[in-house]
């Protein structure tokens, strides 16, 4: 069942990230004008924009709280395998992971004994339910 909640958060969280990408999109289309559509390095900038915007996004919530609005709204946090919020190292090699396996590491979480994700088994962090 905790995998479904972890799920459940996935989603709830991309659907906010969206949200955060339209926003974050619109100074740098606006600075770009009509070049953007015609031009591979200004594309390739914006991937990149975007990915900086949601390493920020994500690792805010990991090293602060541990609980992205998603984990938060579903009770559960992100901690290192001995209990603890994550530190800007952890909450890095998390993210580089995630970029690099990306839906195949949220396909281990149903392999997987402990519940986790492939990113989170490489990082050293899990998933945990907390009370209220």
């Amino acid at each position: 069942m905790n995998r479904f909640k972890i799920l459940f958060a996935l989603v709830y969280d991309l659907i906010l990230l969206l949200a955060v990408w339209f926003f974050a999109a619109l100074p740098y289309v606006l600075w770009q004008g009509e070049n953007f559509q015609n031009s591979p390095v200004a594309s390739l900038g914006f991937q990149l924009y975007l990915l900086a915007i949601t390493y920020l996004y994500l690792t805010y919530f990991w090293t602060n709280s541990g609980q992205t609005p998603g984990l938060r709204t579903w009770k559960l946090q992100l901690v290192r395998e001995d209990g603890y919020l994550l530190t800007r190292h952890n909450a890095n090699v998390r993210f580089i992971w995630a970029v690099l396996f990306c839906l195949i590491g949220w396909l281990t979480l149903f392999l997987s004994p402990k519940q986790q994700s492939l990113q989170d088994i490489l990082a050293k962090t899990k998933i945990v339910p907390i009370s209220d």
